[in-house]
């Protein structure tokens, strides 16, 4: 319920990659009859989401696989929210206000007129400026959420993005949560709870009435 709520509440966060839980069988009982389930690990879809029209300069999508690189104050963060800002020095931030890390480092602009190509490369004030750092691994389960981006696990290492990816500017990657999917979802597994639950109060009250039998026959 934790990972499906998170999930609704996200519906609409720019760059947001849809959270599953998945379950492994654990604790089978000494006959081998039951199986118990319980969460193995919570696992994220890195599937595309729709690009949606902002037509604002400082608003970059990525079409295709890869994150945006970011300098955090713990390290380098990974995210797929290209809704920039400009800081007081001319910096490019994400909303959190990490650094936008460019191919030669931070990423500051000269000016208010801004474009990037399909590879990343900026121009500022008619000037080219650099490139935007684009990353990604070849195992993307070495990545976890945390403070509006991803971080890689110790050891990681990053991998160029593919030949096909492409940077539009003018856009933001919207959340790709199918939001009636997963309100459908939520309300199937509250159902399973209640179903659940009411049958192991039913298994309880057979059990007391059955110890209580027992107890007036002896």
């Amino acid at each position: 319920m934790e990972v499906l709520t998170d999930n609704l509440a996200n519906v609409n966060t720019t760059g947001y990659k849809g959270q599953k839980p998945l379950f492994e069988a654990s604790l089978p009982d000494q006959f081998r009859i039951r199986n118990f389930g319980r969460l193995g690990e919570v696992s994220t879809d890195y599937s595309q989401g729709i690009l949606q029209k902002t037509d604002r300069k400082l608003d970059f999508a990525i079409r295709g696989d890869g994150f945006f690189v970011v300098d955090t104050p713990i390290g380098k963060g990974y995210t797929r929210d290209g809704s920039f800002t400009v800081g007081t020095g001319g910096e490019l931030l994400t909303r959190e206000g990490y650094q936008v890390l460019g191919e030669e480092g931070q990423v500051k602009l000269t000016s208010a007129d801004v474009s990037v190509d399909a590879l990343g490369k900026l121009n500022s004030g008619g000037k080219a400026i650099g490139a935007l750092k684009l990353a990604t691994f070849n195992d993307l389960t070495v990545l976890r959420r945390e403070g509006g981006v991803y971080r890689a696990a110790p050891g990681a290492k990053e991998q160029p993005v593919s030949p096909n990816t492409q940077v539009e500017q003018g856009y933001v990657e919207t959340s790709n949560v199918n939001a009636v999917k997963a309100m459908t979802t939520m309300i199937e597994a509250m159902r399973s709870y209640e179903t659940h639950s009411k049958m192991i109060q039913s298994i309880d009250e057979q059990t007391r009435k059955s110890i209580e039998e027992v107890g007036r026959a002896s």
